[in-house]
């Protein structure tokens, strides 16, 4: 299985970064070679093919970033981002967006690979859809306040997946493998909340969602609580 790794020390994006005082690179095209860091500038569309990151890529106000089987060494990184787009990359520091205007997709392209994170994926009060898929992550997956439609499938993930205060069209989280818990609480959901076959090492707690969640086939090691309790 090739991997590919996001890696995240904790819930921070202050955590995991190895060369944090490297003097970044500005990129407004595609890149491929070995740079000490990447600054996106504002408006700008950065494209990391194949490209080795030995710091932080930071992302700034109203750009894109595309990765294509790069190699990140630090953290990865925006607030008020247009597009986001991790695909086929190793990324062992933080990943941590917030308040993106579009889509955030972070995963495989093809499903020829399975990425892998270090540590958390954490997107909080994002504007885009969201789309997780066959991630290896190592710590959490972390989904908080975003408003959009978010999907989270076939991943493997060493602690919480955690969907608490979004305001979607809809959630869907299918087909994951958690060793600690399942936490879906207080998301406004308008057509439909879905939690399917999912195999939960610790509880499965929902609460406070509007409206209820639906599926089936969900194990877990402890409880299925709350609006859970009815979706083993």
């Amino acid at each position: 299985m090739a991997s590919a790794a996001l890696a995240v020390a904790g819930a921070s994006v202050a955590g995991a970064a190895p060369s944090q005082a490297a003097v970044p690179v500005v990129c407004t095209t595609t890149m491929t070679g070995t740079y000490p860091a990447i600054d996106v500038p504002a408006g700008a569309t950065c494209t990391l093919d194949g490209a080795t990151v030995k710091g932080n890529v930071k992302v700034g106000i109203g750009s894109t970033l595309l990765t294509k089987g790069a190699d990140i060494k630090g953290n990865t990184m925006g607030k008020l981002a247009a597009r986001v787009e991790i695909l086929d990359t190793n990324v062992w520091g933080q990943i941590h967006f917030t308040r993106t205007a579009g889509p955030i997709t972070i995963g495989v392209a093809g499903c020829k690979v399975d990425p892998v994170a270090g540590g958390n994926i954490n997107l909080q009060n994002n504007f885009g859809p969201i789309a997780i898929c066959q991630m290896t992550v190592r710590n959490n997956i972390i989904l908080h306040n975003n408003h959009k439609s978010i999907g989270v499938f076939d991943n493997r993930v060493g602690n919480n997946i955690q969907a608490i205060g979004n305001h979607s069209n809809a959630i869907r989280l299918r087909n994951n493998v958690m060793r600690g818990n399942l936490l879906v609480h207080s998301n406004v959901v308008a057509k439909q909340l879905q939690i399917q076959d999912n195999t939960i090492g610790g509880n499965g707690n929902c609460l406070g969602n509007v409206i209820a969640p639906v599926g089936s086939g969900n194990t877990a090691g402890g409880a299925l609580a709350g609006q859970c309790s009815g979706l083993g």
